[in-house]
């Protein structure tokens, strides 16, 4: 039962610090920070090391197809569909797992420091009900016990985003990220009622090995493709990631670089023999994936807050993943999932460091020359500068050629996709740039109040940056258990990998060179702006719009017809009225001659008027 033990340690620091929060409020005294800190950090440290367990274990029975499957129970049984409660530990699940109980291990321990006050221990139930549920998605058997797992992680989004709920803002980022979550979760929720309808099944092995027809399979791809977008924020549902970066610094780390949002991949990899079924699927995710990537990578160079920057540098990221599996190479994607957890989570971690030196400010116009002042953030953070420029040796550099390299020579690349994803990476570098320039090198800008403050974090906050400067520098070496596989020796469209290799460094390069020269002396003053107004389209269409468009339908339905309806009932009424008035004269004669009338009638129909009326 080793996969079911590290799915519910950190459900069990869950409940043993909500247990801490709860006696602490019924006996009127503060939780600290450090004693649920340490609950749930310990549970996640513990989920880590048995997740190593059972890679080793794994490892030891060849990998490939092998798999480590455990049952817990019937949990559904409703006429032909039968679901158990269980997990399935492979190749595939591994890494994600790794990830989350590994990186998400260093942030609540970085958490302990950045929240020392203004957390409590309700803050760290929450990361741990968070890790659970990501387990549970990533681990489980079947798609609806995913599909558990794939609320859940929406409702501890939810929780962490707007864990400052003092201010209206956060409560609006948090509501905006679980409604657009939603909307894509229905198109899982669709997924499965045709899965099961033509597959007869919901178990994800044997969903994953049933051939479905040509257009089952395109619209039962496309329908798990929606449910991606809302995850892993790719058109047209990636606007709630900027706004949920209202959160805790840590939350953005653990939830919107390394874990949740690649949720999406995951669904994609497991479910990638059917979705292959369809080349329309394919290549609807290579292109949203690419025109994602370009968008993402734009609108990051035009952002002032260092937090805004690097949440529209996950989506560009991402955009990336899904190009991999669009063009028949998940596994490459799931490599670049790995490397991009490493040098985000350590992106995030740093720009925690320098809001919390700088007691709260995120304008990265407002920084300068930090390098001297917080040293440790800066070392570490140019390690994940480097990895996210895709410089060798560090990590980004081997998966991010790897899939620019597919894009070339997969079953469903093309030289398109290997052209835009090309232009973003040279503007990854750019925007990258653009940002380490401002905040850590040149002339401080800092405001005299924050220089009073300016300190380097403690130890509990540089430990986990320097743990995952050291993944991003060497994970791209071992990428275990996902390996990547060398594909030099296959020229991809007459272009050899090795030139491959030059241009994403040339590019990397020149971004970076063109991004140093503009902003590193004459610094001026940025306003942050949106240049595709996504959201302005949103607010203007869906809901300026739809409230328009119910305005209209309300005075066509109320005006139009209801109030036609009522006015013809009333004339209706009234001219019943009229004419049973006519018989209504008052007089007993008449009413008795009526009556006699009334008799004669139907004695006459009886006898002439209807059948058979001899049987009476």
């Amino acid at each position: 039962m080793i996969i079911s033990l590290l799915v519910f340690l950190p459900l069990l620091g869950f409940s043993l610090t909500a247990f801490y929060h709860f006696s602490c409020s019924s006996r009127k005294k503060e939780p600290t920070v450090a004693v649920g800190g340490f609950l749930a950090t310990g549970a996640m440290v513990a989920s880590f090391c048995v997740s190593i367990v059972a890679w080793f274990k794994l490892r030891s029975a060849g990998f490939g197809d092998a798999s480590i499957e455990e049952s817990l129970f019937s949990w559904m049984k409703v006429g032909g569909l039968q679901v158990d409660f269980g997990f399935r530990f492979d190749r595939l699940s591994a890494v994600f797992t790794l990830v989350i109980t590994g990186v998400g291990s260093l942030i609540h321990l970085y958490s302990i420091g950045y929240m020392e006050n203004d957390g409590s221990a309700r803050y760290f139930a929450y990361l741990n009900l968070f890790c659970f549920m990501m387990l549970n998605l990533v681990l489980g058997s079947s798609l609806p016990q995913v599909f558990l797992g794939w609320e859940g992680v929406g409702l501890a989004s939810y929780l962490l985003i707007g864990f400052w709920s003092q201010e209206m803002g956060n409560v609006a980022a948090a509501q905006k990220a679980f409604i657009m979550n939603r909307i894509g979760d229905l198109g899982l929720l669709f997924a499965m009622f045709l899965g099961f309808k033509f597959a007869g099944t919901l178990d994800l092995a044997q969903l994953s090995a049933f051939a479905f027809r040509p257009d089952v399979a395109t619209i039962f791809g496309l329908l798990i493709f929606l449910a991606c977008t809302g995850k892993s924020a790719q058109i047209p549902l990636f606007t709630w990631l900027p706004d949920a970066m209202a959160g805790p610094t840590p939350v953005s780390a653990l939830i919107h670089a390394a874990t949740m949002v690649t949720s999406g991949i995951y669904l994609l990899g497991r479910l990638n023999p059917v979705i292959a079924q369809s080349p329309v699927v394919m290549s609807v995710i290579g292109a949203i994936g690419a025109a994602t990537a370009l968008m993402a990578a734009i609108t990051a160079c035009f952002q002032t807050d260092i937090k805004k920057v690097l949440a529209y540098s996950t989506i560009s990221q991402l955009g990336f993943m899904f190009v991999a599996c669009g063009v028949g190479a998940a596994e490459t994607g799931v490599f670049h999932v790995m490397t991009h957890a490493f040098f985000k989570a350590l992106l995030f971690l740093g720009a925690g460091s320098v809001i919390h030196a700088l007691s709260g400010t995120q304008d990265i116009f407002k920084m300068g020359g930090l390098r001297r002042v917080l040293p440790w953030t800066f070392w570490t953070f140019t390690v994940g500068w480097a990895a996210i420029l895709g410089l060798p040796p560090f990590s980004g550099f081997f998966s991010k050629d790897g899939i620019l390299h597919e894009t070339l020579v997969a079953s469903h690349g093309n030289p398109v996709l290997f052209g835009i994803l090309a232009f973003s990476a040279f503007l990854t570098a750019f925007y990258m740039t653009r940002l380490y320039v401002l905040v850590f090198t040149g002339d401080s800008r800092v405001s005299e109040e924050a220089k009073k403050h300016i300190h380097e974090s403690p130890l509990v906050m540089v430990i986990p940056l320097v743990v995952l400067s050291i993944a991003s520098l060497v994970g791209g070496w071992f990428g275990a258990p996902v390996r990547f596989e060398e594909t030099h020796a296959a020229p991809a469209h007459g272009v050899s990998e090795a030139v491959i290799m030059v241009v994403s460094v040339g590019l990397a390069l020149a971004g970076a060179y063109i991004a140093y020269r503009k902003y590193s002396s004459n610094v001026r003053m940025e306003l942050s702006k949106d240049p595709f107004r996504i959201d302005e389209f949103y607010l203007s269409f869906f809901g300026n719009g739809v409230k328009k468009a119910s305005s209209m339908v309300g005075r066509f339905l109320e005006d139009g017809l209801f109030q036609k309806m009522l006015q013809a009932s009333g004339v209706a009424v009234d001219l019943g009225g009229n004419l049973f008035k006519t018989v209504q004269t008052g007089s007993a004669q008449g009413y008795l001659l009526m009556m006699v009338l009334a008799l004669i009638g139907l004695v006459c129909g009886l006898i002439f008027g209807v059948p058979g009326y001899g049987n009476f």
